[in-house]
């Protein structure tokens, strides 16, 4: 029965879908963002509660559960309320006349759910695709909108693509192994074709985390959807993504060892034969991803793009971790530090975001850094929520973020690579820059001309915003909480 009891998030997070999108049709329009929000976080609620029932455990070989995989998944349920949240503000101040949004998010989020379960590769592929359909959808939810089109065109395309690859790259997988398992032994005189196969693989997974080189899509998609849309991809999304990633390189360290299976995150895996080349590559899409990142957001006046830019370098961080504490050395792996910083942005990223949603206006026309200006004087409260999101980002004491990198570089530095330690943390005073600015400009200030303007059209709209600022504080007290207690997600 355990195996069972470990799909029940995902059982009660597809209900919740099922429930918003069926009882649609049956809510006047002008109700349905009073509504379905509440309903959809409702089973989000339920959800987390069920995790207390998650033990380390199996099913079929398809999935698997653990203590890392659980606080994945608590993250994952967190940042899905607060996408709720920050969708139902946007929709109810902008009369939406559809519901369609809720559900489709809940979808997202139970694909996100087995993606961090998975441990088989056409079960990720489903995954995969059960979060990705949704999103398209959401990211083209304003349909008369340029840029929300041109995203949802380059996102749909370019999505479509790297599910070939992937999959292609699953066909190689099973011709060199027999099987579709993460944890298979590849047959004698395959090893090329099984190398390709997963190559391939970690290039469409990549793809949906927004590491470079593969990031191409992420500025363009993430200015194209609200912003709501774009807190939920740039937490759920991402956190389904690296989740598989990171089952999937400890899968090739374990094919390559000839080791048991290591289905649990948290096991550390030593192998005496590792490719040091490989190694090499992680590190250079590492660096290229924080570089870009760092020095691109600089430039930005977009708070989309700017975090846009950011998803991409935290990339390259969680890259980073995948080497420790020193698989180019001794070819040690363990993956705690890396998960840990992985919540933590989570957790950040959307809760900052979902406040921007809040103070950006309808149809997020004032969510540039100059429109912004005042903001936070105005709503002071989800400002200080969004400032400390935008804390742990930057990496400041005593937010979790501070930790995470703390943990992460001095990880780096332990395994003998300095330079990357030092480099990465030079990337990181850069970042921080452009989260500080964000910070500084909201509570700037404001401009004479538009001193009153936001506070009088939002007056009326009170009512779609409390879900809002509670799942907004929730997330700046969990990054404080984590940040002082770190025990609690540091595995």
């Amino acid at each position: 029965m355990t195996n069972y009891i470990n799909l029940f998030p995902v059982i009660l997070v597809v209900l919740g879908a099922m429930v918003s999108i069926a009882s649609e049709p049956f809510v006047k329009d002008e109700n349905k963002h009073k509504f379905l929000p509440w309903v959809a976080a409702f089973f989000v609620v339920i959800a987390m509660a069920s995790c207390v029932l998650l033990s380390p455990d199996t099913l079929f070989n398809l999935f698997a559960m653990d203590p890392i995989r659980r606080l994945l998944t608590a993250a994952v349920l967190l940042c899905a309320l607060l996408g709720i949240s920050g969708i139902q503000w946007t929709l109810g101040h902008e009369k939406h006349k559809g519901g369609e949004p809720y559900g489709l998010m809940l979808l997202a989020t139970a694909g996100a759910l087995l993606m961090v379960q998975a441990i088989d590769y056409l079960a990720l592929f489903v995954a995969m695709e059960l979060t990705s359909f949704p999103v398209y959808a959401l990211v083209g939810l304003r349909r008369r909108n340029t840029n929300s089109c041109e995203g949802v065109f380059k996102y749909f395309v370019s999505g479509a693509i790297f599910s070939a690859i992937f999959l292609y790259g699953v066909a190689m997988i099973y011709g060199a192994t027999g099987t579709t398992s993460f944890f298979s032994e590849c047959i004698l005189g395959r090893e090329p074709i099984f190398a390709i196969g997963v190559l391939m693989v970690l290039f469409g997974v990549l793809f949906k985390a927004g590491a470079a080189p593969v990031h191409y899509w992420v500025a363009d998609v993430y200015t194209g959807a609200a912003v709501a849309v774009t807190g939920f991809m740039a937490a759920v999304v991402k956190v389904g993504a690296l989740a598989a990633l990171g089952s999937i390189w400890l899968s090739v360290l374990v094919t390559k060892a000839g080791t048991a299976p290591a289905w649990n995150l948290a096991e550390p895996v030593t192998i005496s034969s590792q490719t040091e080349s490989l190694g090499v590559m992680v590190l250079i899409m590492a660096l290229v991803s924080m570089a870009l990142g760092a020095f691109s957001g600089l430039a930005q006046k977009s708070i989309r793009r700017i975090l846009a830019y950011s998803a991409v370098m935290n990339a390259g961080f969680l890259l980073l971790g995948v080497l420790l504490p020193d698989y180019i050395g001794s070819g040690s792996v363990q993956l705690g530090p890396m998960f840990y910083f992985l919540i933590t942005y989570a957790v950040a990223s959307a809760g900052a975001l979902t406040g921007v949603a809040y103070l950006a206006g309808k149809d997020d026309k004032n969510e540039t850094l100059d429109d912004l200006q005042g903001a936070g004087r105005k709503r002071p409260f989800v400002a200080l929520a969004v400032a400390v999101c935008l804390a742990s980002l930057a990496g400041l004491p005593p937010v979790a973020g501070f930790l995470a990198k703390f943990v992460l570089f001095t990880g780096a530095f332990s395994a003998g690579m300095t330079w990357i330690a030092a480099t990465g943390f030079a990337f990181s005073l850069v970042a921080a820059a452009y989260y500080l600015r964000i910070a500084y400009v909201l509570f700037a200030p404001a401009k004479a001309d538009c001193e009153c303007e936001c506070q009088c059209k939002c007056a009326d709209n009170a009512v779609f915003s409390y879900m809002l600022k509670f799942t907004v504080a929730v997330a700046a007290v969990s990054l404080v909480v984590v940040g002082i207690f770190p025990s609690l997600a540091l595995l």
